[in-house]
């Protein structure tokens, strides 16, 4: 009987709530209603934005390692191996793969460019050059699983014929790289340019047909020649690669192709074979720890503003209605429905405040960032904002509000009924 009793009040007390919040929410000042929804609406954007940026932005460098290098699964040789051993029998295996799409085979080698069209102060002084390594591919292979066709900057991508020519990663140029490293960066290259390449005791002259930049600094610092050009460059003659980039088809679990390589490849004690996320530098995935945890003391700093906003708005509200708080109680409005009109009022500007950013994260922002990527000097950065993550973010800030405006509306209501009719 007691619960049921207490439980009618409760009812009363949050109709009476309900009732007192809607009559006061009328009568303010709309553009008053309007900035505090606003600030609201920034401390949301804060939460979410700042967050969902550097997130974005170390994403962003993880995709683009995914995308332009390992793609699903990278294989390489071990440490103890110049090249996989078998690479023919290694091919057919990969092929037999029920997710396989397609892969790209690497021959890879540390090379030297050199730009001997430098202008040079003595005649004793050699060109500039720059250690890079160099990478030989069959450009269709390499472009269906990578697309790296596609991030050509300027110039275009190899073909069959270009037995001649290369295509260089912007990392290797001073003008694309400014400020980005201390290392020495080849000046005044352009396509066209004739820059002299040196693999060991071997050196050649070459052609730069392209330039290309993918946001990774593993593959912005490579040079990409044929591979038969590279193959005669390096004497090649058993056809064993460097490297084997497989992509699978969408959807397809990267680790059971993994586990299926290396138990049906019987040298797989000479390679290595890795998913795309197991040959992320720990530099990229340590990044991303940080980052998202800046953006969480951004989004706390941001939920405090609006702790503090709310609990200012209410506590001025109760003060200067304080007198009228005390007739309330004094003809039979108890304190409780009071308190609740006053948290009903809080959540109502922290949910529309809410809603509004919401929507112009879901609708507009998000689309935009997808369309217009953020340039980092780094990479590309997207907005990395999820359905659950702005319920949850939604859902503190709410429970913050609804503290924010409780703990100033319980403050005035304890105050004695005659003191507050009185004004003492």
């Amino acid at each position: 009987m007691k619960i049921r009793t207490s439980f009618n009040k409760l009812k009363r007390d949050i109709t009476v709530g309900k009732f007192l919040a809607v009559r006061e929410l009328k009568r303010n000042n709309p553009w008053s209603t309007a900035l505090i929804i606003f600030v609201m609406s920034l401390t949301f954007f804060n939460m979410v934005l700042m967050g969902g940026i550097l997130i974005g932005l170390a994403d962003g460098m993880m995709s683009s390692f995914k995308t332009y290098y390992s793609s699903d699964i990278l294989i390489k040789p071990t440490s103890q191996n110049v090249s996989i051993p078998q690479s023919s029998m290694l091919d057919s295996l990969i092929k037999s793969l029920p997710s396989y799409q397609a892969l790209s085979k690497r021959y890879t080698v540390a090379s030297i460019l050199v730009n001997e069209d430098k202008v040079k102060i003595k005649d004793t002084e050699i060109g500039q050059r720059v250690s890079g390594t160099l990478v030989g591919i069959n450009p269709i292979e390499e472009d269906v699983v990578t697309g790296l066709s596609t991030q050509v900057i300027t110039g275009e991508f190899l073909n069959d014929y270009d037995t001649e020519a290369i295509v260089i990663g912007k990392g290797l140029l001073a003008e694309y790289s400014k400020g980005s490293s201390t290392e020495s960066r080849l000046e005044g290259v352009v396509v066209g340019s004739r820059l002299k390449l040196i693999i060991g005791n071997y050196n050649t002259e070459v052609s730069v047909k392209g330039i290309i930049d993918t946001g990774n600094s593993t593959v912005d610092n490579r040079i990409f020649i044929l591979e038969s050009t590279m193959r005669a460059l390096i004497n090649n003659q058993n056809l064993n690669v460097n490297e084997v980039a497989i992509l699978l088809n969408q959807g397809s679990n990267n680790k059971q192709a993994k586990e299926y390589i290396v138990d049906n490849f019987p040298y797989n004690t000479d390679i290595v074979v890795e998913t795309a996320e197991e040959t992320l530098p720990k530099a990229i995935l340590d990044m991303k720890k940080t980052f998202s945890m800046l953006g969480n003391i951004v989004g706390v700093i941001s939920l405090v503003v609006g702790a503090i906003t709310i609990f200012i708005v209410i506590f001025v509200n109760a003060i200067t209605r304080r007198k009228f708080i005390g007739i309330m109680k004094g003809i039979g409005i108890s304190a409780r429905a009071i308190e609740i009109s006053y948290v009903i009022q809080s959540l109502f500007y922290a949910l529309s405040g809410i809603i509004f950013s919401s929507f112009i994260v879901i609708w507009f922002l998000a689309p935009w960032f997808d369309l217009h990527p953020l340039k980092f000097p780094v990479t590309e950065g997207k907005l990395a904002i999820t359905t659950s993550g702005l319920i949850l973010r939604g859902l503190i800030l709410t429970i913050t509000a609804l503290i924010s405006g409780y703990i100033p509306a319980k403050m005035v209501t304890k105050q004695n009924t005659l003191d507050a009719i009185l004004g003492r």
